[in-house]
């Protein structure tokens, strides 16, 4: 990822539509934002003076396992892999299948 397109994409995006985003946008800008964080750990999320909004919008949204999902975890607690299913991190994320004893994540 080149540091300097990203940041201008969402500064720009920021600037022009903050207050025109849906909540599905917010909650995919949050999802963003925990990316930038990962790759860019120096810099500053350009959209950071509405990080409290993207995360609200995004623990709005609550998840919707498929069936896949649901099936492949109960196959795991059938041969005995003691999980959490849908586990949320603290930073909001919401994990298909998780040992957070262990740091251990599935997703489907």
């Amino acid at each position: 990822l080149n540091l300097d397109f990203f940041v201008a994409l969402l500064s720009s995006s920021g600037r022009k539509h903050q207050g025109s985003f849906t909540d599905v946008e917010l909650s995919q800008l949050h999802q963003v934002s925990l990316h930038f964080k990962l790759e860019f750990p120096e810099q500053t999320f350009p959209l950071a003076h509405i990080q409290s909004e993207l995360l609200t919008a995004f623990k709005f949204h609550q998840p919707k396992p498929s069936k896949l999902q649901r099936d492949v975890a109960a196959a795991f607690s059938r041969i005995g892999w003691d999980h959490t299913f849908e586990f949320e991190t603290r930073e909001g994320l919401s994990l298909d299948m998780a040992q957070p004893q262990t740091m251990t994540a599935i997703e489907v």
